[in-house]
């Protein structure tokens, strides 16, 4: 960079050049490429590679229904998949522009505020604390500028940064300020990879859909070996031609891979995702919406969270006798001259004192680390003064006595330092310190502090407050949350001692030091971050809100990262929800969000995965044990898909009432339910298909429509079990409408038009008693051990005594 790019920067003709060259931060493939990787993911599947050659084979057999059911199956899954992405993509992609960071960059001579993708090579960038650094580069002006590289590398102490230091994308500044060159951007940059992954369209999976993605491969596995074996029964048996062969493998695939649980879920996700938009909180990331339906612990920096963030001065003390005009003038002088501009202490003491004019000679930038920072300036009148402003124990503890405050401000001392020592070099060792003056800050809780955290410790969160004020401070604010609360919670705020950083170095054992304390003062950036993995390693499902530089790391380690709206852009970037808005209220909406989308999820993949159990059974009871005849064709698959799962899942997701915090491993919980349901009502079906084909000596359309229409009513059953999730006499709105609508559907499919197209036949009087005796027999024997056994789900909010919500 000239020394006059070094000035004023890039102009505008030649930011827009390099933009143009292909030179700027923003790393994003064609739309075409996108689109088309879009189109290929969808085509290619595993279901459509399996299902298109049985399709093509009955077409060929001129088994139409059975090529027209089994192959529009897969069209409507293709299409519906490829529309729901193609949005996915776009509204992604405004999503992104709400949650990109602003960083600041000289050009033409003047200071703006550009988002991070539209930095270029070339661009001067300025730093102060708390922004990221978003391009590598060389520093070209430093004034006591330190960077924290723990995201990169792991280690948790700043590294001071001087002219002609390399920065790499990744880190961000915690102290001072400065400038430094884009030299690299884009896929160039050291960390841009990763953060061109959270800001472009790109199909990621989260922990869920990874789950179910597992869940797919052994369904097709077994789709796969069950077909196998139909082959081995060919040549063993001969009792079916290769027609029969082709129809039940398709009917197998189509029945046993549930290609749209995996459309489901993405689309539960973002549209989740669009509605905490709508809201005023911007996900980062998909995962977030996940990780919101499992957190039971909320750890909470106060500062800027639960208060205001709004300083002001409730009381200045002029110790030792100082004359209280010269006293102030230094106070103006260390407001006014420091490079902690962004301060609210500061920002409350030039508020208060006004401003004053003077020279800055040397600074000891504020870090969280040792909470307090130095200035060496010089006023106008030519006086040179070394002042020192920071917490009373960290600047003098032996000289002040803090006994006689109530607490309930944050207090902060001024000291006048003397040494022989012309610099500070990053230390306060060697100067002297006098104290000059205490200054008490007035922090006021925000106004919906106490309702949001109610609503919280309703839902079974319980809080651990974590702060770097004072004990007493600390506990001045949050104690008025807690007294009297019935909730646990809540009352452990004005109940449990104030546990402090050194208590926490000292304790024998930290996890056990954290799991009974609620409220933390006078802690580090790096104890933040032990506390939120201590809880994690205890199976503690942790959120962690915060605001400033000092809660870039604890947010990062935790389940849930939570960021404000107007705090740094370090924690913004490394969260993955960022309240937009700033409104802390919105707390309670988010996870109630997470926890109503997670259930629903859960309820609609026991619908798919029951389905998948009983067609298991039933094929290898059938087939292999009883030699009875395939139990349905390919289109009665398909009937059975939009009977007993498509509308009802639809039921599902239109579900909207509350959800209590999703517990236990989700596929131990689905699997177990799918397991034991869809043997049941396999054997249920199974009985069926006996009495209809050996006792009875029925055909095997008339055997096969038994077949159907018990799975049919049994799926109802189902349906009404998920919805209550084990809870007996739990009726929701859905189940108002959808027995109705489905006895509908399912007369019509057996009559005509509809019964020829699915091979069905309208059962006689007798038949019709069987089956109602088997369903309801079946269902009111699953029903029983709900009751017995208590439910394994956890999708309802439970208010009753001793439920999630009783749960401190």
């Amino acid at each position: 960079m000239t020394e006059q790019h070094a000035t004023v920067g890039l102009t505008s003709t030649e930011a827009a050049q390099r933009a143009a060259q292909g030179l700027g931060n923003r790393v994003r493939r064609s739309d075409a490429a996108e689109y088309r990787d879009i189109v290929v993911r969808n085509l290619l599947t595993l279901f459509n590679l399996l299902v298109a050659p049985a399709a093509a084979v009955l077409f060929a057999l001129d088994d139409y229904r059975a090529a027209v059911g089994v192959s529009g199956m897969a069209v409507v899954n293709t299409l519906i998949g490829l529309v729901q992405e193609l949005r996915a993509k776009r509204q992604l992609d405004r999503l992104t522009l709400l949650a990109e960071s602003r960083v600041r960059v000289l050009r033409d001579g003047i200071v703006q505020e550009i988002a991070q993708g539209d930095v270029v090579q070339g661009d001067c960038l300025l730093l102060t604390a708390g922004d990221p650094v978003v391009a590598d580069g060389v520093v070209i002006e430093a004034r006591f500028l330190e960077i924290d590289e723990a995201l990169l590398t792991g280690e948790s102490d700043p590294v001071p940064r001087r002219v002609g230091d390399e920065l790499l994308s990744g880190s961000f500044c915690v102290a001072g300020e400065g400038r430094y060159r884009a030299d690299r951007v884009g896929l160039a940059a050291f960390a841009q990879k990763t953060a061109a992954a959270a800001r472009t369209y790109q199909y990621t999976a989260t922990p869920l859909q990874a789950d179910i993605d597992r869940l797919i491969r052994l369904l097709t596995a077994l789709a796969v070996l069950l077909s196998l074996g139909y082959i081995a029964l060919y040549f063993l048996r001969g009792n079916f031609g290769v027609d029969e062969l082709t129809r039940m493998v398709a009917a197998t695939i189509t029945s046993m891979v549930p290609q749209g649980l995996v459309l489901m879920t993405t689309l539960a996700l973002l549209l989740g995702a669009v509605r905490l938009t709508a809201l005023g909180a911007v996900i980062n990331r998909l995962a977030a919406v996940e990780a919101m339906a499992s957190i039971d612990t909320l750890c909470l920096d106060k500062t800027g969270t639960l208060t205001t963030n709004r300083l002001s001065v409730a009381r200045l003390e002029i110790l030792g006798g100082h004359d209280p005009e010269r006293v102030r003038r230094w106070l103006r002088l260390f407001a006014s001259c420091s490079l902690d501009q962004s301060s609210k202490a500061l920002a409350a003491l030039r508020q208060e004192l006004g401003p004053a004019s003077g020279e800055l000679l040397d600074q000891l930038p504020f870090k969280s680390q040792n909470r307090l920072s130095a200035v060496r300036v010089r006023a106008d009148d030519g006086e040179e003064v070394v002042l020192v402003l920071g917490a009373p124990e960290a600047v003098c503890a032996d000289a002040v006595d803090l006994a006689g405050t109530d607490g309930s401000h944050r207090l902060l001392l001024l000291a006048r330092a003397t040494s022989d020592r012309p610099r500070f070099d990053g230390s306060l060792a060697g100067f002297s310190l006098e104290p000059v003056a205490r200054i008490a800050l007035r922090d006021e809780l925000r106004p919906q502090a106490g309702e949001v955290l109610r609503l919280l410790a309703e839902q079974g969160i319980r809080f651990k407050v974590i702060s770097g004020d004072h004990a007493d401070t600390v506990r001045a604010t949050v104690a008025p949350l807690g007294i009297g609360s019935p909730l646990p919670a809540l009352a452990a705020l004005a109940e449990q001692p104030v546990v402090s950083g050194r208590q926490l170095e000292d304790a024998a054992n930290l996890a056990e030091q954290v799991e009974r304390a609620s409220v933390f003062g006078r802690v580090t950036p790096a104890q933040k971050v032990q506390i939120v993995r201590a809880l994690r390693q205890s199976g503690r499902q942790v959120a962690m809100i915060g605001d400033g530089v000092n809660d870039v790391l604890p947010i990062k380690n935790a389940n849930l990262g939570i960021a404000m709206g107007e705090g740094s852009r370090a924690s913004q970037t490394v969260a993955g929800v960022v309240l937009r808005t700033n409104d802390f209220g919105l707390l309670p909406q988010l996870l109630d969000e997470g926890r109503l989308i997670l259930r629903n999820l859960r309820r609609a993949s026991k619908l798919f995965l029951v389905k998948n159990a009983y067609t298991l059974f039933l094929i290898v009871a059938a087939l292999g044990v009883f030699a009875l005849p395939f139990p349905f064709a390919p289109q009665q698959v398909t009937l059975l898909n939009f009977l007993t799962i498509g509308v009802p899942a639809l039921f599902i997701a239109l579900d909207r009432e509350r959800a209590a915090a999703a517990q236990g491993d989700f596929l131990a919980e689905v699997g177990w339910f799918a397991l034991t349901t869809g043997c049941a009502i396999g054997l249920a079906a199974l009985i069926v298909l006996l009495v209809s084909s050996r006792l009875w000596q029925q055909d095997e359309q008339t055997t096969r429509t038994l077949v159907v229409v018990t799975l049919v009513l049994l799926g109802w059953g189902t349906l009404y079990r998920v919805l209550a999730d084990g809870a007996v006499g739990v009726v929701t709105r859905g189940l108002r409408l959808w027995p109705a609508c489905g006895l509908v559907l399912l007369l019509l499919c057996l009559t005509e038009p509809l019964a020829t197209f699915f091979e069905l036949r309208w059962p006689s009087a007798a038949q019709w008693a069987l089956l109602l005796g088997v369903t309801i027999t079946t269902s009111g024997l699953l029903m029983l051990a709900d009751r017995l056994g208590g439910s394994r789900g956890t999708g309802v909010d439970d208010r009753r005594p001793g439920g999630p919500g009783d749960d401190g």
